[in-house]
């Protein structure tokens, strides 16, 4: 008898948010059982803001008592909104003769490198997991979470339940990853910004872990890393139709222009040094989410930051003897990514466009990359500008 191949599935907190989204959620999953193959789950917490079990508002907690909040524990109340959801969705999947079983990052298997709030994914041992697929039982994991060598859960970073189900997908040898949200793939631009944004049919790992870092929200930038270091194929789709969705493997550009992404508000901190080392800077984006960006008419480099992990940040610097001369507040980046011709093209037209419309910004160009440093509240019009420019 041939050996049934493995899909993995992840779902994000709007798939796993009622009790009809949930219903859905067991549809997608008896469809690939039905289609011959064996399933492993992710899940993220139910819902979202203001939701009783979203993991914003278990974070809400802490502030209402104010005071600063440990990592340990930032850590140990963020796992709990993935728990109640893992265990909500096994016990539905039983109802609806689905054998499952419900487990914890730690259960599953997946170790991290013990940093608290942005971990890393060292290893997974799949002898559990696996062993529930061969049981025939759906195993459901929670998302973003791991455990140390100590013991302790540690939290991969926001948004990171799309990084455990890629990791878990890779590990487990799956034919593809298909992670489900409530958009029906990869827009070119934020659909809640712009509701008639045109959605890719694919598009490669490269372009999507820019589009990811530069503030798009769809896929997390570290999910794209692992999925492009396995080869493994991901979908990205919606749990709401029936739809293909977005496929992201390694393949040509569908368009020259696929990404207008916005990352903010941020606050920009101007380093005194230009030479600062490419390492240093991918230790920092990896422990606080901070991207450089150099503008070369200035001669300097700025380390942006979301708001949360400003403080954070200057200690860091302070500690590696690395000045900074100044702080910009309240910025984004609106950011391009395409074709390296489409980038050089289109790199002059945009400066000119701020420059008529007396809008002060800070600038990069990469191969496959502009990034742009305006007002935020500059950032949705000229996301919109660029789009209408570019794509209409």
């Amino acid at each position: 008898m041939e050996k049934q191949e493995i899909i993995t599935k992840k779902f994000g907190g709007t798939s796993v948010a009622t009790a009809s989204s949930r219903q859905l959620v067991v549809d997608h999953i008896k469809r690939s059982i039905d289609e011959g193959f064996k399933v492993a789950v992710v899940v993220s917490a139910i819902g979202r803001m203001g939701d009783p079990y979203a993991t914003d508002t278990l974070l809400d907690l802490f502030k209402k008592e104010g005071g600063t909040v440990s990592d340990r524990n930032y850590d140990f109340i963020f796992q709990a909104g993935e728990i109640i959801s893992v265990a909500l969705m096994s016990h539905i999947l039983n109802l609806n003769g689905i054998p499952s079983v419900c487990l914890t990052g730690a259960q599953a298997g997946i170790q991290t490198n013990g940093h608290y709030r942005r971990a890393k994914i060292t290893k997974i041992d799949t002898r559990r997991i696996l062993h529930h697929i061969n049981n025939g039982e759906v195993p459901v994991v929670t998302g973003g979470q791991g455990i140390s060598k100590d013991g302790d859960t540690n939290i991969l970073g926001r948004g990171s339940s799309d990084t455990s189900g890629v990791a878990l997908g890779a590990a487990l040898k799956s034919k593809k990853v298909e992670i489900y949200t409530d958009v029906p793939g990869i827009a070119i631009a934020d659909p809640r910004l712009l509701p008639q944004t045109k959605f890719l049919e694919k598009i490669s790992y490269e372009k999507l872990y820019l589009i990811g870092m530069y503030g798009a929200k769809v896929v997390h930038p570290g999910a794209v890393l692992i999925g492009k270091e396995n080869d493994i194929p991901i979908i990205c789709r919606s749990t709401f139709d029936n739809n293909p969705g977005t496929l992201i493997t390694k393949t040509e550009d569908e368009f020259p222009l696929v990404g207008i992404t916005r990352l903010g508000p941020i606050c920009l901190f101007a380093l005194n040094d230009i030479s600062i080392e490419e390492k240093y800077i991918q230790e920092l984006y990896d422990r606080l989410g901070v991207i450089a960006l150099k503008d070369e008419r200035l001669g300097k480099i700025f380390l942006a930051v979301k708001q949360e992990w400003a403080h954070e940040l200057k200690n860091n610097l302070s500690k590696n003897g690395i000045n900074f001369h100044e702080s910009l507040q309240d910025k984004s980046f609106v950011s391009l990514i395409g074709t390296s011709e489409f980038i050089d093209k289109s790199f002059s037209q945009v400066e000119a466009f701020l420059e008529e419309k007396k809008i002060d910004f800070l600038r990069e160009k990469s191969k496959i990359r502009s990034t742009f440093a305006v007002p935020n509240n500059e950032s949705k019009n000229l996301i919109l500008s660029l789009y209408n420019t570019f794509i209409t």
